[in-house]
């Protein structure tokens, strides 16, 4: 038996790495923030802001070290109610999901922008609805951009985890016998094969996984595309084609609908063939790693965990504290992959057989 292992977002967390939706458009906000420190108007595709009065900045010491960003939402926010500055969001997406980012993980950025699409043949028909698509296709076009720009940052700051051997534990241990239900195994025994599939576009796996080759053969497939573009661009947009609601942009005829659904950025490189052969090949265990596993993603998730070759899945959960942990919250988001709940409660390895997710760090903090 094969094991899949799943890599989201919290893997690069785990390390240390500042690659959360709040960091990044804090970081973004610094940056727009600088030009208007020094008494300059600045616009770019998502944001406008004018200054009235180019003799008094008020905000100075919060900028005084950009890296800093803890209180550069204080500084947007006096910005905006301030008659010194005019504060104009350009783009509907950023404005909708700014006032709750703290909150907000990529898939829900995701699902926002699917919304706004919705929105968009709900207000306007024929020529008016494909320029409003076509500037939100490019608004999120910039946003990705400055995306990869902040990542890469953050990808050359990696120093290298501080404890390795937690997670190489984890990733090569053996497939447990009272973990299947599906298929009957006489004993525990190492996997076959490990398959990562990276949904990150940074490489902080990718030490791991060739860690593990020695062990055990392993390969791997940067599913949304990587920051050098070597194994694809960049991958960002909506994937849940099962949504009645997508149905219905196949009626129309607006091909801007599609720029930024997953399924027809796939077709551009043969990284999700290549998933599909390994799914296909033998039964295999899931395990997940940091992934929120939302609905973004859901026809590709959906794919792989009603396989019939799957034959069990186990979260790995962020352990907060003693007392609070994501493993609940997690079962709510893989059950929506599951048309077939019965299904679902073969699969899904309980609470009291899962494991927190070691939290290796930064060799650099």
């Amino acid at each position: 038996m094969n094991r899949l292992i799943i890599i989201g977002n919290g893997f690069d967390l785990a390390h240390g790495l500042k690659t959360s939706f709040s960091d990044f458009i804090a970081d973004y906000f610094c940056t727009v923030m600088r030009d208007v420190a020094k008494g300059k108007d600045y616009t770019d595709q998502l944001v406008q802001i004018k200054v009235n009065s180019r003799d008094f900045w008020e905000f100075n010491n919060p900028l005084e070290n950009p890296i800093n960003r803890s209180m550069i939402f204080e500084v947007i926010e006096r910005v905006r109610k301030s008659p010194r500055y005019e504060f104009k969001f350009i783009s509907p997406l950023l404005e909708r999901v700014y006032s709750k980012c703290s909150d907000l993980l990529w898939v829900d950025i995701e699902i926002e922008y699917f919304n706004i699409l919705l929105d968009s043949r709900k207000k306007e028909k024929g020529v008016n609805q494909h320029g409003l698509v076509k500037s939100l296709n490019s608004q999120l076009e910039f946003l990705k951009q400055k995306l990869i720009e902040y990542l890469n940052r953050q990808q050359l700051e990696f120093g290298g985890a501080r404890d390795r051997d937690s997670i190489l534990e984890c990733f090569c241990s053996d497939i447990r016998f009272y973990e299947i239900v599906t298929v009957k195994l006489e004993k525990s025994k190492k996997p076959d094969n490990l398959y990562f599939l990276n949904f990150n576009y940074t490489n902080t796996f990718q030490a791991y996984a060739e860690e593990c080759h020695k062990k055990i053969p392993s390969d791997w497939n940067y599913i949304h595309g990587e920051l050098s573009n070597t194994n694809g661009k960049p991958i960002f947009g909506f994937g849940d084609e099962l949504d009645k609601r997508y149905l219905e942009f196949e009626d129309e005829q607006n091909n801007e609908l599609f720029k930024h659904i997953k399924s027809f950025e796939y077709l551009q490189t043969k990284n999700f063939y290549l998933l599909t052969r390994f799914i296909e090949a033998n039964d295999f265990q899931v395990h997940i790693y940091g992934h929120s596993c939302g609905l973004s993603d859901r026809t590709m998730l959906n794919q792989i965990f009603e396989h019939v070759n799957c034959k069990s899945i186990k979260i790995f959960y962020y352990k907060a504290s003693e007392s609070e942990n994501d493993f609940t919250d997690k079962t709510y988001e893989i059950s929506r992959h599951f048309k077939d709940k019965t299904m679902l409660r073969k699969k899904l390895i309980s609470f009291v057989l899962s494991e927190p997710m070691p939290q290796p760090g930064n060799i650099n903090q």
